[in-house]
């Protein structure tokens, strides 16, 4: 069973209005604008959308801090050092190495979407399709809050040869 961390997840709403992931809300997409509205969310669409992007981003992202070089230090992997996921370029097509990055993805999960339910999260691996040199994972798990609850479901394929991570939504 791989390592949770025992962190709550807390959730802000403004009005039933679920507030975008931190990274979008620091995004100008309005420069010529002087002043700056609050960015909120409306619809479950929209929800789910952003929850997709912010996975993709993390798929994006390396992490280059582990808990081995971290070492007394274990809070600092769960902060901005730690947001993506380990380089997985070069990598063996093992077992063992599917299992370690599998459990990698899952705590990373846990981690940094929080709306995702971290007891609901499964991460199983899938058929990959891009050669021996690919692994593919099929993630799932139900959003919260009750408000906008339901199923998200992705498959993510990682190229180990050229460590590019490619992401497609899975209807549910």
């Amino acid at each position: 069973m791989p390592y949770r961390l025992g962190r709550k997840n807390s959730f802000t709403k403004e009005q039933g209005k679920e507030i975008p992931c931190i990274l979008k809300r620091l995004t100008d997409f309005e420069p010529a604008e002087k002043s700056e509205r609050p960015e909120t969310m409306s619809g479950e669409k929209q929800f789910r959308d952003d929850i997709f992007e912010n996975i993709e981003m993390l798929f994006n992202s390396r992490a280059h801090a582990s808990l081995g070089d971290l070492k007394g230090y274990e809070d600092v992997e769960a902060s901005v050092l730690g947001y993506g996921v380990m380089d997985f370029c070069g990598r063996q097509s093992s077992s063992a190495s599917r299992e370690a990055l599998r459990d990698h993805i899952f705590n990373q999960l846990c981690l940094f979407e929080p709306r995702l339910d971290p007891a609901s999260i499964a991460v199983e691996p899938h058929e990959a399709k891009g050669g021996a040199s690919a692994v593919a994972f099929r993630i799932s798990g139900l959003t919260r809050p009750k408000e906008l609850e339901g199923e998200i479901a992705l498959i993510v394929t990682l190229d180990l040869e050229s460590g590019i991570a490619g992401l497609r939504r899975e209807h549910t």
